[in-house]
């Protein structure tokens, strides 16, 4: 059998101050047989986990700071990385990204060459590992409230790329979980499953994790990371939901660090989580669909999928909500897709049919023409915060 004899690389994302540096730490102290390289990332000028990291090793810590390694500083974590293997002896790489640093830029620069060199010559990405903060998420799901001061403001919402961070990785940590009741606990165990049907699921206090669950073996497929989320396996199962990828979703936890036996009722269900799918040819009318968004408090974790709106007949229109933060706008063309739009919601305590009802009334009225309405005048895109309280 061949042997794939390139480094492994470890790629560690989550939320800001979920316990990735803990983490990092951890694993420098205890990397089981391996002889680990450390790259950190951090959004400051000075980048504060890189010296605690240091505290911890002597050498092999590479510091890529005032940046986010997924946008600007991509060539060059890979021209380190290069470089690094040329001074140093090491078998396996942990990357810990920003917290705001969204994971398929990074891996697909991982994954493949650029103006910093080609990667794939010399490493393999072997898993994207991300570390969840269990008890902000249970609270708030709100990560935004954690961000410093300071901190630049990022091109996306902070809750989207939290979840962005759940849906593409290949494990997953809760972490703090000593700080959750155990019903919470499991509650917001089974809203994660929902977003992240793949990615086995240890749960972790004060990121104590063996060093096995995060660094050992190949796991990680580009293309089934980007197949992986859950909205996008709701839609695929349609209604029903009844494929083998909505059975992953909602109940099968092969693999996971702790599974619960609620006899033949799903995880997701014992616990309230649901997935609700909405699909219709007719459109929206711009005005009612607006104002839906407007007075839509949002009490799900995900709402993702594709509109048809009368006002853009040939313009695909995008929903994406993320914790308190919803935004719609154009994606592209229909071109020879039929429009229909396809929406999926996912929460706790979702009702399928106060959903469909609430979006029925949005619709266009039937006969109408679909361009009727001028595109300049309607109000999209919108991009809101919505109201928890």
């Amino acid at each position: 059998m061949d042997t794939d004899d390139r480094i492994p690389v470890t790629l560690l994302c989550g939320p800001l101050g979920a316990g990735k540096t803990t983490l990092v730490n951890r694993l420098v102290a205890n990397p089981g047989d391996r002889r680990l390289a450390v790259v950190l990332n951090d959004m400051g000028e000075v980048n504060v986990d890189a010296a605690t990291v240091e505290r911890e090793s002597e050498d092999g810590v590479v510091d890529l700071s005032n940046g986010c390694i997924c946008c600007r500083l991509g060539d060059d974590l890979v021209a380190e990385l290069l470089d690094l293997a040329d001074r140093r002896e090491f078998d396996h790489v942990v990357i810990e990204a920003s917290g705001v640093s969204e994971p398929l830029p990074i891996a697909r620069t991982l994954t493949a060459a650029g103006e910093g060199g080609d990667p794939t010559e010399r490493f393999r990405l072997a898993s994207v590992v991300a570390v969840v903060d269990a008890y902000g998420f249970w609270k708030a799901f709100d990560p935004e409230a954690g961000l410093p001061a300071d901190a630049p403001e990022p091109e996306r919402p902070l809750a989207e790329v939290l979840v962005d961070q759940i849906e593409f990785c290949d494990r997953l940590l809760l972490n703090k979980c000593d700080l959750v009741p155990d019903d919470a606990l499991a509650a917001v165990e089974a809203a994660i499953r929902e977003l992240q049907p793949r990615a086995p699921i240890h749960r972790t206090a004060e990121s104590d994790a063996d060093p096995e669950v995060v660094l050992a073996g190949d796991s990680f497929d580009f293309d089934a990371a980007r197949r992986a989320p859950g909205w996008r396996r709701a839609l695929a199962a349609g209604r029903d939901g009844d494929d083998a990828a909505g059975a992953a979703a909602s109940g099968d936890h092969g693999g996971r660090g702790h599974a619960h036996d609620h006899g033949d009722v799903p995880a997701a269900v014992a616990h309230g989580v649901e997935s609700v799918v909405y699909e219709r040819e007719r459109p929206f009318d711009p005005e009612r669909f607006a104002a839906w968004l407007a007075d839509w408090d949002g009490r799900v974790v995900r709402a993702k999928g594709f509109a048809h709106v009368a006002s853009r007949p040939d313009t695909v229109m995008g929903l994406s909500q993320a914790g308190p933060v919803v935004r719609f706008g154009p994606l592209g063309e229909w071109g020879d897709d039929e429009p229909r739009t396809r929406l999926v919601f996912i929460g706790r305590g979702v009702d399928d049919g106060s959903v469909e009802a609430a979006l029925d009334d949005c619709l266009a009225a039937r006969g109408d023409s679909p361009a009727r309405a001028d595109p300049d005048a309607d109000p999209f895109p919108v991009e809101r915060r919505l109201d928890r309280e």
